[in-house]
């Protein structure tokens, strides 16, 4: 490989550290010369790292963690920097956002830009990163996986991580398999919650809240997975009305499966109706955080409102 003067690579900070890791083989820099500075380090002590030649001879890699926190002069010292790099030095420049080096970066050296997948993206990640684990993860699976989890890249490879050690390598990963290892099943029963409510189901929908309850789970915690899940039959509403599941899932972003579900949901209710749900939900917002009701009431009253439409 023959290396640039510089590279500049923002984005999901999973795949920065990633990228930056392919970046140090690729490159093959001699590693007891390599500095590491973040944005506490001075102008002056960024140039010097990058203009003091390397113990070994070969080139020095200078890289610079937290770009998108540096200031004003160390942006203009490292844009002058740039204009004639040292030709013993490559600069690796680390950002979480975009970063305003980003031109100057690109006329000398290349831009590695690395947004966090979402939706259908994010499940497919999960998918091609469990080969590395030597994993086989279907798109049930992995959805189980991201609803266990959460939608943090770092928390999903720790969890692929965890399966693998669990099943042994050149396993095949079902939703059972997440499921046993990761009994936190909370979130599992939420969609039994919300889901019922999306159906309007309201003696199913109300003993799924009070399971939760009972088990511990927080009233403001659970209001908030209802309220997610019914701005989502509101898309589903309109996206649906016009172009079916395909139109939702195109939407939201889910798989097929997901969004057949919220596209039925959706046709439970009138447009109409779910503007009021959506004011139901505001008025409970309020109530939960500060009402005469306790949380728990305020949330079952909310859920036969919005069942009811009452």
């Amino acid at each position: 490989m023959d290396p640039k003067p510089v590279y500049l690579i923002s984005g999901e900070s999973f795949l920065a550290e990633e990228a930056l890791e392919r970046l140090r083989s690729e490159i093959g820099a001699d590693p007891l010369s390599e500095v590491v500075l973040d944005a506490t380090a001075g102008p002056a002590e960024i140039i010097e790292a990058l203009d003091t030649p390397s113990l070994l001879g070969g080139q020095r890699l200078v890289v610079i963690l937290g770009a998108h926190e540096l200031k004003k002069d160390q942006l203009e010292a490292i844009q002058r920097y740039l204009e004639s790099p040292s030709p013993s030095s490559i600069l690796v420049i680390v950002s979480s956002g975009r970063s305003k080096l980003a031109n100057a970066a690109k006329k000398v050296g290349a831009a590695i830009n690395l947004d966090a997948p979402r939706g259908r993206s994010l499940a497919k990640w999960v998918r091609d990163r469990s080969r590395e684990h030597r994993l086989k993860v279907d798109d049930r699976a992995a959805w189980a996986l991201i609803d266990s989890v959460g939608t943090d890249l770092r928390d999903l490879d720790a969890g692929l991580s965890q399966l693998a050690t669990a099943l042994g390598g050149n396993s095949t990963v079902g939703v059972a398999d997440v499921h046993r290892a990761f009994p936190r099943l909370a979130d599992e029963r939420i969609y039994v919650f919300t889901d019922a409510v999306g159906e309007r189901k309201l003696a199913p929908a109300m003993g799924a809240l009070r399971r939760l309850l009972q088990q511990g789970d927080e009233p403001l915690m659970v209001f908030g997975a209802l309220t997610a899940h019914m701005r989502r039959v509101l898309v589903a509403r309109g996206s649906g009305a016009t172009g079916g599941v395909k139109a939702v899932g195109d939407a939201l972003g889910l798989p097929d499966w997901r969004a057949e579900r919220l596209y039925r949901q959706a046709r439970a209710y009138r447009e109409e109706e779910l503007v009021r749900v959506m004011e139901v939900l505001a008025v409970t917002d309020v109530e939960m955080k500060g009402g005469d009701l306790p949380p728990d009431m305020a949330l079952e009253r909310a859920v036969v409102q919005i069942v009811d439409g009452a």
